[in-house]
């Protein structure tokens, strides 16, 4: 969904009303207040545009000192994305799952919208900050990240050299392709690992695990007994390390065969190529079950997706 919103479009004695329903109906529901003295809702003030961006929607926020809480009753009437915030500029304070983050320019942080947070703009001034928000698989395909909401990954740290200029220029630069947008996510995911402290030695493992399997994705035969006999581990412990991810080795060996089946379907390059040739390319042994799988994941089937999607 496209849309651009700003609350001088609207009276002044409404905007706060306006802003409130603009966030519960096109983001999610949440409860919204004004802070500060700004002389109530007629001085408040907020712009916000949203796009799809490769299966995600990106929001960049400016509006006035504001704070906002999701709770149970507003989590049991919507959905359950993930939401990636980076903060542009002004102060932020957050809070999710027992753990309180304030954020500054640059500073890049998860939340979990299936469960309570509350963030807060105390001002002075205005803020500006985007919101990746992600459906929960795409993400969860990388990582479980439960451990890792409401830390902060700071602009100045080594990871947020790298990961938050990126994610700035990605939302607001004309669309790329899907490439980028995995690229950004798999940056995202690594720098708030890393600020949780859970990069660890182990990691080189399971690293050189998937390194094998992505060289081999075309293999419908790829199985965890010939990853873990050519990497010189037991199957026991190949199952181990993908486990410490949150991940399964079937589940992960998936989730990249479909991301390169749908770059594939979305290139141009391609299209004289069928969707079983394109399926098959990629390890899938039947046609069929790779577009119950495709629909599955992405919401929309590969001819769906080679027309252009959704």
């Amino acid at each position: 969904m496209d849309l651009a919103f700003a609350t001088g479009q609207v009276a002044p004695r409404d905007r706060l009303d306006a802003w409130r329903e603009l966030v519960n109906q096109a983001f999610l529901p949440l409860a919204i207040t004004s802070l500060g003295s700004w002389g109530g809702p007629g001085a408040f003030d907020g712009s916000v545009t949203g796009r799809g961006l490769g299966g995600l929607q990106v929001w960049l926020v400016q509006a006035s000192p504001m704070a906002a809480v999701r709770a149970r009753p507003h989590i049991e009437a919507s959905g359950d994305d993930y939401l990636l915030a980076l903060h542009v500029s002004g102060t932020a304070h957050a809070a999710q799952d027992g753990r309180e983050v304030t954020l500054g320019p640059g500073d890049l942080a998860l939340f979990d919208s299936s469960r309570p947070y509350s963030i807060a703009f105390p001002g002075p001034g205005a803020f500006r900050h985007v919101i990746y928000q992600v459906p929960r698989a795409s993400l969860d395909a990388r990582r479980d990240l439960r451990a890792v909401t409401a830390l902060r990954v700071p602009a100045a740290s080594g990871a947020g050299r790298l990961v938050s200029p990126y994610l700035r220029r990605l939302a607001g630069a004309a669309p790329p392709g899907q490439a980028f947008v995995d690229a950004g996510l798999d940056l995202a995911v690594s720098a708030l690992r890393a600020a949780g402290g859970h990069e660890d030695p182990r990691r080189s493992a399971v690293s050189g695990l998937k390194d094998y399997a992505l060289a081999r994705l075309g293999d419908p035969g790829l199985s965890p007994e010939g990853v873990a006999r050519a990497c010189y581990v037991s199957v026991r412990q190949l199952h181990r390390l993908f486990a410490r991810e949150g991940l399964t080795f079937g589940g992960w060996v998936r989730e990249q065969r479909l991301r390169r089946c749908r770059d594939d379907l979305s290139d141009p390059r391609h299209s004289h190529q069928t969707v079983a040739e394109i399926a098959a390319r990629w390890g899938f042994r039947s046609a069929a079950h790779f577009c119950r799988a495709f629909e599955a994941r992405y919401g929309i089937t590969p001819s769906g997706c080679r027309r252009g999607p959704r």
